[in-house]
């Protein structure tokens, strides 16, 4: 019997890249993460990483196997996935959390819908925002650097580290966090362990624009998107230039940027599809942040956004083929100002001209 195909709606993209190859590159981007909270916060994040991976990994295995289809594991996705899901966790968090985040991804966010790529949600999305509605004390107490680094390196079990919140939410509640520049760029702030270093996410995010596991578009609306509605809607305990800072580069914001909004597989493919997807994720991040309940808007903006990125593409490819694109409509807004600007005298000798 003949096997039985299903024609799908253009528009059809083809990637070049092995998923292998793309999977370990942006694990390797993950791995740039790692230098800053192992100096601030001990061995204690290479066991939450483990933790991740082990438990995103166990989780997919034991899901095929019940399922009696073939191991997938061996693409890499589901440590890329545990390994994200770590990165969001604050260093003080049980490890029971780390366990949660990471199985909730694998078994509520990815393999219910078919495995890799075939989810409408990023999984890592999926599993941190069930962790923060349902643990969201323990996902939003962050822990204070501590100075006494060497005796806390490999301090596994007992990590003594002093709570603290992050600047968003010392902003949603009035207080204005008095952050430098410096402390951002360093990662010496309270936040998840992957998050806080901008240095570190800059190197992590060249890493992917050269390997072309970066949707740049996306990075570019994202960010300005948030920018501006921040400037429109800002903090009031803290000045113009600051409240943007905060907005841009505190909690897991640049984070969910690079590896949430701009991952290739689940944001849209055409670029202008990818700017204007990028753009409105940036406006839900923002406006979670100040009006939701929650401080890491970037990842429940990408929640929302992911399950739409196919219909960005066709509404973009049906517009040009339609001849509905951006030049067209720079080129008719640009004519019609160009009318307006001339005088009566030069209209009438525009019309002569055209019936002669």
């Amino acid at each position: 019997m003949a096997d039985e195909f299903m024609e799908s709606a253009a528009p059809f993209f083809r990637q070049s890249d092995t998923q292998l190859s793309s999977t370990v590159q942006r694990v390797c981007a993950l791995c740039i993460l790692l230098p800053l909270p192992l100096l601030h916060y001990g061995g204690r994040t290479v066991l939450m990483v483990l933790f991740g991976i082990l438990t995103a990994v166990g989780a997919e295995a034991l899901w095929n196997l019940a399922a009696k289809r073939r191991q997938t594991i061996y693409d890499m996705t589901a440590v890329e996935t545990g390994f994200a899901c770590a990165m969001l966790m604050p260093a003080c968090a049980h490890y029971q959390l780390v366990i949660f985040t990471a199985a909730a991804a694998i078994l509520i966010g990815k393999m219910p819908f078919g495995g890799r790529f075939r989810s409408p949600f990023v999984p890592t999305a999926v599993g941190y925002s069930l962790a923060a509605v349902c643990f969201p004390a323990e996902t939003f107490t962050y822990s204070q650097l501590n100075e006494n680094v060497a005796a806390k390196l490999f301090a596994f079990s007992n990590p003594s580290l002093t709570p603290a919140f992050s600047q968003i939410a010392l902003l949603r509640g009035g207080k204005d966090p008095f952050t430098h520049i410096n402390e951002y760029l360093l990662g010496e702030v309270a936040g998840p362990i992957g998050t806080t270093s901008v240095v570190l996410l800059v190197i992590a995010a060249v890493w992917l624009f050269v390997t072309g596991n970066l949707a740049w578009q996306c990075v570019v609306s994202f960010m300005s998107a948030i920018a501006v509605i921040s400037f429109a809607v800002p903090y009031h305990t803290v000045s113009t230039f600051m409240y943007i800072v905060y907005d841009l580069l505190g909690g897991s914001t640049l984070f969910s940027c690079i590896f949430l909004v701009a991952f290739p597989n689940y944001c849209p493919k055409l670029p202008t599809a990818r700017y204007i997807w990028g753009g409105l994720c940036g406006a839900f991040a923002v406006l979670i942040q100040h009006f939701g309940s929650v401080e890491a808007g970037g990842i429940f903006a990408v929640l929302i956004m992911t399950p739409f990125s196919d219909a960005f593409d066709r509404m973009v490819w049906h517009s040009r083929s339609r001849g509905i694109t951006y030049r067209q409509i720079k080129k008719r807004i640009g004519e019609r100002l160009r009318y307006r600007m001339k005088t009566q005298q030069e209209r009438e000798l525009d019309e002569f001209k055209k019936t002669q």
